[in-house]
C-alpha cells in the first residue's frame, strides 16, 4: 500500500502525518469563507457607521461601547484615512477575493498556485497594515475600536493559515515544503495564531487596565 500522497501540480511528495486540515479543501474552504464573511460584515458595519459620524459628527455610534472602546472616537484621527479615503473600504473590497476563493474550493476547483501565493502577499500586507493599526489605535490613540478589532481577529488567521496551505501544498517551492521546520510550523498554524490573537489581546488587557480592573 502506497503510505504517500503526491500532488500533481508541485511535483512534492506530501506524507499522511503533514496532513494539516488547511489542505483539505472542504475545511480550508469553509474556513475562508466564514472569516471573508466575518470581516466583510465587519468592515461593513464601519463604513456605514463611517458615513454616519460624517453627516453628524456629534452621532453616538452603536459601536461606542464607553471612552476606552468607541469606533467613533478612532475615526477622528487621520490614521483612520492612511490612503485618503476610510480604511474600512479597503477591507470590503479585499475580503471579497478570499471568500471567492473559499467558495471555489468547496465547489471542488483546483485553484493554481499563483493564485494562492497573490493571496497570501494580499493578506501579508493586510496583516501589516491591521498591527500598524493596532500599535497606533491602542498605543497612541489609546482607544480601541470593536470593529476594527473585528477585523484584526479574522484577518491574522486568515494569513497564518494561508501561509501555512501554501508551504505544505508546496507553493512556496520544494524547498520550504520539505523543510523541517516550515513543516513543524505550518502543522502547528491554529497554535501560532492563537498565541498571536492572545498576544494582542494581553497588549489591550494591560493598556486598558484601568476599564478591565473594574469589571473584576
Amino acid at each position: 500500500m502506497n503510505t504517500t500522497e503526491t500532488l500533481p501540480d508541485d511535483d512534492i511528495t506530501v506524507l499522511p502525518q503533514t496532513r494539516s486540515w488547511v489542505l483539505r479543501p472542504t475545511s480550508f474552504g469553509i474556513f475562508l469563507i466564514v472569516a471573508s464573511v466575518v470581516g466583510f460584515l465587519a468592515s461593513f458595519a464601519l463604513a456605514v457607521e463611517k458615513y454616519e459620524k460624517l453627516e453628524d459628527p456629534n452621532a453616538v455610534l452603536s459601536c461606542d461601547l464607553n471612552p476606552f472602546f468607541s469606533c467613533g472616537s478612532v475615526m477622528e484621527y487621520a490614521e483612520s484615512q492612511l490612503f485618503g479615503f476610510p480604511n474600512q473600504l479597503l477591507g470590503i473590497g479585499a475580503f471579497i477575493f478570499p471568500l471567492l476563493l473559499g467558495v471555489l474550493l468547496l465547489a471542488g476547483a483546483k485553484i493554481p498556485r499563483w493564485v494562492m501565493v497573490g493571496l497570501n502577499i494580499g493578506l501579508a500586507l493586510g496583516t501589516v497594515l491591521v498591527m500598524f493599526l493596532f500599535y497606533v489605535s491602542i498605543y497612541e490613540i489609546g482607544v480601541g475600536c470593536p470593529w476594527c478589532m473585528v477585523v484584526w481577529t479574522v484577518t491574522i488567521p486568515m494569513f497564518v493559515a494561508v501561509t501555512a496551505h501554501n508551504a505544505l501544498a508546496g507553493n512556496f517551492g520544494v524547498t520550504i515544503a520539505k523543510n523541517p521546520i516550515a513543516r513543524v510550523l505550518s502543522k502547528e498554524n491554529v497554535a501560532i495564531f492563537v498565541l498571536w490573537m492572545l498576544v494582542i489581546a494581553a497588549c489591550i488587557v494591560v493598556q486598558f487596565w484601568n476599564f478591565f480592573s473594574t469589571l473584576i
